[in-house]
Order: structure tokens, then sequence, then C-alpha cells
């Protein structure tokens, strides 16, 4: 048996919201747990509420797919309903196993996305994901009564993916008489879920709402990156959208570095610098100074966050003249010097470069960049110490084709 217990990521608030949901089902399976433990009988194909059963506890809040007996609240109340207590291999006991599973991905899950989210947002989210999830259920015309709430669940899982995919979860395992604990990336723990939840459902395993399950995993991931991509929720440096963001940038790298700068000669360094040195004589003389900085670094974020590089290059070189140290965050930063490079203002992308290097020790292509870097100062700007001192430290960690490169300005300096 494996059951996650934990996971790396922290959340800033108590998640009440989250914790009422798991209590929300605890109690209600507390008053309806003998009613739920017929449901197996009737969940795989019957289509009306059994006579003996239609005045015990719970059984008209399950989400009955038949039109006679199909209410809206249905939509809302089965997700706080579990089947009945199972028996335990080599215990001799029951016990609710599909209460406690889904709340223990629940807890695990829930936490983080309602602190993300907020209390609000998560509840409408929560309960959302359960009616889509049911609406998924119902529209299979061989699908029996449904209860549970791993439609919602699912749903949580699936945005979980979206917003902290580079997370670890902590696993539990029980076999036989051992017992231990492993970490496992959030991101294979999910997928591997989604592709056995396919995989069940496709081959016909077992009396479960495989469709419900998928369903709420896609509702999720898509509103996730629906909320990343609109800014409705804040970005981070290490969300799903970020991700690819990364790999997009790493590819430009590649392509960049492939090309050997072929697209820009040297005349058009030595105009474009003379134009960035009119353009800075032209500047007005400015306020006082962190009045000015504020304005400045305003002027590049809102360029940067419209998507218009050619005019945020262009104020982020404005700020320089005034301001030399001033580095942008880590995304914007990283664009800024990549659309002054495609530019072929090397000299201000050489010095965009190098304060991304100085600032952000910690990112991951760094070997990348110090190419890119080296490549500038050796072919445009004329500065062979710095430029072999950086191809030398970024050697080691490129791809074949990327040192070969390297190898090639290394012997055009000597």
């Amino acid at each position: 048996m494996f059951f996650p217990i934990s996971t790396d990521r922290k959340f800033k608030r108590t998640p009440w919201v989250n914790y009422g949901l798991i209590a929300a089902n605890i109690i209600v399976y507390g008053f309806t747990w003998q009613s739920s433990q017929q449901f197996s009988l009737y969940s795989g194909g019957g289509y009306s509420i059994p006579e003996i059963f239609q005045n015990a506890p719970g059984v008209g809040l399950w989400l009955w797919p038949d039109e006679p007996n199909t209410r809206l609240y249905q939509f809302i109340t089965y997700q706080f309903l579990h089947a009945g207590p199972e028996p335990m291999p080599f215990l001799g006991i029951s016990m609710p196993l599909h209460l406690i599973f889904n709340m223990l991905f629940l807890y695990v899950f829930g936490n983080a996305v309602e602190d993300r989210m907020g209390k609000l947002g998560y509840l409408g989210f929560y309960l959302s994901a359960g009616v889509l999830a049911g609406l998924a259920h119902i529209s299979d015309p061989t699908a029996g009564p449904v209860l549970g709430a791993s439609g919602s669940v699912a749903a949580v899982t699936g945005i979980y993916l979206a917003l902290f995919p580079l997370s670890n979860v902590t696993i539990a395992y029980w076999l036989l008489i051992f017992f231990g604990s492993f970490v496992i990336s959030s991101m294979v723990l999910i997928l591997f879920r989604v592709v056995l939840d396919l995989v069940f459902h496709f081959s016909g395993y077992g009396n479960t709402a495989y469709v419900a399950h998928l369903a709420g995993y896609l509702y999720g991931f898509i509103i996730g990156m629906a909320m990343l991509l609109t800014r409705l929720l804040p970005r981070e440096p290490y969300d799903l959208l970020a991700l690819i963001e990364q790999k997009r940038r790493r590819s430009q790298f590649k392509r960049l570095a492939a090309e050997g700068f072929k697209p820009w000669e040297h005349e058009q360094a030595a105009d474009t610098s003379h134009t960035e040195a009119g353009s800075a004589a032209a500047v007005p003389a400015p306020s006082p100074m962190d009045q000015d900085l504020m304005q400045r670094r305003g002027e590049v974020s809102k360029a940067a966050a419209d998507q218009d590089m050619a005019l945020a290059a262009e104020r982020y070189t404005a700020l320089l003249e005034n301001h030399p140290r001033q580095v942008m965050p880590q995304t914007t930063q990283l664009d800024l010097a990549n659309q002054l490079m495609a530019e072929g203002r090397y000299d201000t992308a050489a010095r965009a470069y190098e304060l991304f290097l100085d600032t952000y020790r910690d990112y991951g292509q760094q070997s990348q960049i110090k190419l890119i870097l080296g490549l500038i100062y050796a072919r445009y700007l004329r500065q062979p110490d710095r430029a072999r001192e950086l191809l030398k430290a970024a050697r080691s960690s490129l791809s074949s084709s990327e040192q070969a490169l390297a190898d090639q300005a290394l012997s055009g300096i000597a």
C-alpha cells in the first residue's frame, strides 16, 4: 500500500477551507456510512434507487445519472459522500479506504493550492470541479450512480501540477511487515495517476468513475494554466508556465549560438553603439535620483509586461545610463539581454548578461549564458581575455555542438 503524506511546498497561511472540506467529508461519512455500504451493489449499472434504500440516509444524495432521480443538489452532495468500509487484507478488519485516500490526497495537495488561490477562490474551484466531474460521469449512457470526492480531488492535483511542478512528495508504504517512505517528484506522481486512470478506464477495470477522475485532472490543469496566463494568480519562477518559458529561452540560446551571430555584422554593432550614445545624450536631466530610478524601472517593467521587448530594451538602455548597476527580475532581465543581442546592440547586451550572471548565480543555464557572452566579447567587442575566461568556464557544462562553438571561438582568440 502506497499513499502520500506530505510535500515540500510550504504555505504561508493556515488552509482553513481545506481543513473544513476534510472535516465535512469525515462528518458526513459518520452519518451515511451504513447506506454507503450498499453502494458497490448498485453502482455498476443500476439506474433507479432500490425501494429498500429509498429512505436510507444518504442514498438520495448520491449523483444518479437517470433523469427521474437526478437532482441539481446531487452535484454538490455526492462530493461529500464515500463508499462504506472495505476489508483490509491480513488484518481482519474493514476500513473506509475510499474516504481515507481521498482525504490524504486532498490534505497533501489542497493545502498549498488554497494558499496560492485564496480561500474563496479555492472553495469555488473545488466545488465547481466536482460539478464538472459529475457532468462528465453522467454523460456516459452506461454510467451508474456515483459518490465521492475523487473528481474534486483529481482537479486539485491537476492544478497542483500547473502551479508546483517541481515540488516533491513524500510517499509512505506498507508492504506486509515492511514500513518506510521515499520522496518522488510531484509531476511524476500526478502523471502516473493520470496514466493509471486512463489505463483502468479503457480496460474496464473495477467499478470506479474513472471518467470523473480524468475530467477533474483536465479541469484543474486547464484552470491553473489559464490563471497563470491571465495573471489572475501571481507568477512564480518555477510554475509550469515559467518552465515552458525557460525551455523556450534555452532553445533561443542554442539557436543563436548555432548561428554564430551570422545575421549581425560588426558595422551594425558600431552603428547601434553610436545610436545608443546619441539617444543617451538626449535624455533630459533626471529628477531626484530615487524618483528617477523608480520611474525608469516602472517604464521597463510595463513595456516588458506588454510584450513590447523592443521598447523595454530601449528603456532599459536609458536606465543603465543613469543607474549602471540596475537589474530587473530574472525573466525580464534575460529577455532584455536577448533582445539587445538580437538587435545587434552588443555592448549593452553584454552589460545586461554580466549583470544577470552576477545577480542570479543559481540560475540553471548559466553555462549557455556564458557561452553567448563569451562569443559577444570574442567576435564583436574585442575583449579576448574576458571571452577566454567565460568560454573556458562554460565549456565543461555545454552540449557537444556548443563545445565545438566554444572551441572555435577560443581558437580564434589564440
